[in-house]
């Protein structure tokens, strides 16, 4: 496989058709070259929606003219009003039933808890102070102009905001417990024909009340109506028959910020409904939902939505890998061409000796960006952060170099594969486990993503452009998880078959130079790997442990090949490669990465995937790869290398596994399988006998990673297979040989 191979990016443009609940939308929605024109990860609209959830909440007291022009004046799309009926049937802008909480309510009636709205008469209500509780709660944001401000009725909201929004700020309002509030629809919509704005192209209608939207669609079938959500309404439903049956009536869904995940997102734009999740207040939190392909977002942080709408930012997370002692792979991806800076240092406030790289992220790449930082100390924790350089917003990470040449130090790694495949997407808990460990690296150890299975990046599978391949890759880093991993510890990630699709032979197949290319551009990768996409290479950590990378993928032979000696996996290259690592290492562990097993029969009946060709289901099966791993194992024994250890992932269960192959009564070398992270899960088979395995343990039908630890003071290596929340199904040391 050569880099010429590699196919070009392919334009492509998606057109909505505009149904009578998205009449707001005013043109076709042009899907960037960078994106596949089947997914449900981008939004619907043309526009994300800037919501200002009560106003610019988070500036000044919500719900008062003071908070809702500094939204206007902070550029947002939308201003929201929660709808509370006064006593004497008026509608006033009000979060809370009570009036408790945001005015003077307590002390100017003090007889009158518990102080709702439905028992005080607009004149009373307009007698309360709703502004000053704000800069006794927020004195770093005090303004003596909120001292005095008033509730405002809804006409007087929605006239203010007409009179200062120039006809461009649309207005965004909630039935607040309508049940409390009998006629509150009727009233509703008296009001708003009033001020001339029922037919308004941005107005929607919001509530949590089914009922309510209901009789509004039945009043005004016109007016665009958003059903909210809680994560207890959704509780033991379908996701995707629930957004079905309130397509009927509903433009758009509100859920709360945890809701949104790549299945929610799916079900909502399949039904063509407008995603605008609440309340959402952090820029990670922000920018986690744009990359979901969010329609718009509530936030009391109107100005940060704002800008990074307005500017390229870092869209799915930064990452490390490839690190040695003195050098590392630092990635990221943003939104669109940018100019993208890292800051290195030893110092967590970049205050002292820092490193400083750019990069230019492309639509080539897909906006991502691969840089190299040289010169690093030892067994030293370096922290950076990253930023498109025209934008505020910064993502921080972490990575620990490889201790110096010849040191024994302890290591803890963790890894695992098999992730995003049969139906099974983001969120994985698996990742928020691993981090928990605190890992001196992470080993990806292959099927990053299924590329071959239906998932909402790509609905239609297989994957076919470069598109659909770099959409799998966004997916998957929509995983709040995943990105926590990979910007606090540093990633060496190895390619399976979903990188491509299922049990395929790289020369062979016409989609590997493009599931190649995506890969290459979603791991931070190092140019010794990348060069010529030879993808294998040694990683030593001093004199505990060579990490020996291979690809398993880029030089075999057809599955369907019979075995024999013109057989491979590897390649002759590569092959005498490994033989060449194995032999020169004078590390206590050699430690095999491959992406297949030894010993687990994987692929179909005269088509074996792995080594074994699972002679123990069928005798007269002539394919696998056994006469090339039989090179590997004899010469492992020959050669007397000791601490052995293959580790993989691929077969959806656990096993450990340690071989006697030439059946002398002593172990020869170590299998750790873990996995999967998020995939089907099976139950273990049969081994195939060829090497002499023999089970230490094995378990399936649960998700698990893998964790593996070195200490050489003690001549023990450890490990364990832990469950997707981290409890620990089983541990084994093993004493080091000399």
């Amino acid at each position: 496989m050569k880099k010429n191979l590699i196919a070009g990016i392919a334009c492509l443009s998606l057109s909505v058709t505009s149904g009578a609940p998205l009449a707001v939308l005013a043109q076709p929605i042009q899907i960037s070259a960078t994106d596949n024109g089947q997914t449900t990860l981008h939004p619907l609209s043309s526009d994300v929606a800037v919501i200002a959830h009560r106003g610019a909440s988070a500036y000044g007291p919500e719900h008062t003219l003071a908070a809702y022009k500094q939204a206007m004046t902070m550029k947002a799309d939308y201003v929201e009003f929660d709808i509370q009926m006064t006593k004497d049937g008026q509608l006033v802008a009000m979060h809370d039933e009570t009036l408790a909480r945001t005015t003077n309510a307590k002390e100017l009636y003090p007889d009158r808890a518990p102080w709702r709205v439905k028992d005080f008469t607009l004149d009373e209500i307009s007698r309360l102070d709703a502004g000053s509780w704000f800069n006794k709660a927020y004195p770093d944001k005090a303004k003596t102009q909120y001292i005095g401000q008033h509730v405002p009725t809804l006409e007087e909201a929605i006239e203010f905001v007409k009179q200062h929004g120039n006809g461009k700020v649309g207005l965004y309002m909630e039935t607040k417990a309508p049940s409390v509030y009998p006629g509150m629809e009727e009233k509703l919509i008296e009001v708003l024909k009033k001020n001339n704005v029922l037919d308004d192209e941005k107005l929607f209608l919001e509530s949590f009340s089914e009922e309510s939207l209901r009789k509004l669609k039945n009043l005004v079938p016109q007016v665009k109506l958003v059903q909210l959500y809680t994560s207890k309404m959704l509780a033991g439903k379908d996701v995707y028959r629930e957004l079905k049956r309130i397509s009927d009536y509903a433009a758009g869904v509100g859920p709360s910020k945890e809701l949104v995940v790549p299945k929610f997102m799916e079900a909502a734009h399949q039904n063509q409904l407008l995603v605008h999740p609440w309340t959402v207040n952090s820029q990670d939190d922000l920018v986690s939902l744009l990359s979901l392909g969010v329609d718009g977002e509530f936030t009391n942080n109107t100005d940060l939505l704002v800008d990074l709408l307005e500017k390229p930012f870092i869209s799915h997370g930064v990452a490390s890998g490839d690190v040695t002692d003195s050098s590392a792979i630092l990635w990221a991806r943003t939104n669109e061409a940018a100019k993208v800076q890292f800051e290195i240092s030893t110092d967590s406030n970049f205050k002292h000796d820092t490193i400083v790289k750019t990069s230019r992220a492309d639509v080539k790449h897909d906006y991502t960006v691969n840089v190299t930082v040289t010169g690093l100390k030892p067994d030293t924790t370096y922290f950076y952060r990253g930023h498109a350089i025209s934008s505020n917003y910064t993502v921080n990470g972490s990575f620990k170099t490889a201790p110096e040449e010849n040191s024994l130090k302890p290591i803890t790694m963790v890894w695992g594969g098999d992730t995003g495949g049969q139906g099974e997407i983001p969120p994985f808990n698996s990742f928020n486990a691993m981090a928990a460990i605190n890992p001196d690296f992470f080993l990806f150890s292959g099927d990053t993503i299924y590329a071959d299975n239906k998932t909402p990046a790509v609905p239609n599978p297989p994957s076919v452009t470069v598109e659909d391949f770099w959409a799998k890759y966004k997916e998957n880093r929509t995983d709040a998880g995943l990105r926590s991993l990979l910007q606090k510890t540093g990633t060496y990630a190895i390619w399976d078959d979903h990188e491509v699709i299922n049990d395929f032979s790289g020369p062979s197949q016409p989609l590997t130079p493009t599931g190649l290319r995506a890969f290459k551009d979603y791991w931070p990768m190092s140019s010794e790997r990348s060069t010529e996409d030879k993808l294998y290479h040694k990683y030593s950590w001093g004199n505990s442990m060579d990490m020996i990378i291979l690809n398993n993928r880029g030089y075999r032979s057809p599955n369907t090949q019979n075995d024999g000696a013109d057989k491979t996996m590897l390649g002759v290259e590569q092959l005498e490669w490994l033989k060449q690592q194995l032999l020169t290492s004078d590390a206590k562990v050699k430690l095999v990465a491959t992406s297949v097993p030894i010993s687990v029969p994987t692929g179909k009946a005269m088509a074996r995937d792995g080594w074994a060709n699972g002679n123990q289901v069928n005798s007269n099966d002539p394919t696998g790869y056994e006469n090339e791993f039989k090179k590997i194992s004899d010469f492992i024994i020959e050669k007397g290398i000791k601490n052995v250890f293959f580790v993989t992932t691929d077969v959806h269960f656990a096993d450990i596994i340690k071989y006697d192959a030439n059946q002398d009564g002593k172990t020869d070398y170590n299998e750790l399988i873990s996995g999967p992270i998020g995939a089907i899960k099976i139950n273990p088979p049969t081994l195939d006998p060829t090497f002499g395995p023999e089970r230490l343990y094995a378990e399936g039908n649960f998700n698990n990673f893998g964790v593996f630890r070195i200490d050489p003071s003690n001549k023990e290596a450890t490990v364990e297979i832990r469950d997707e929340n981290g409890k620990i199904h089983f541990s084994h040391s093993y004493q080091l040989e000399n």
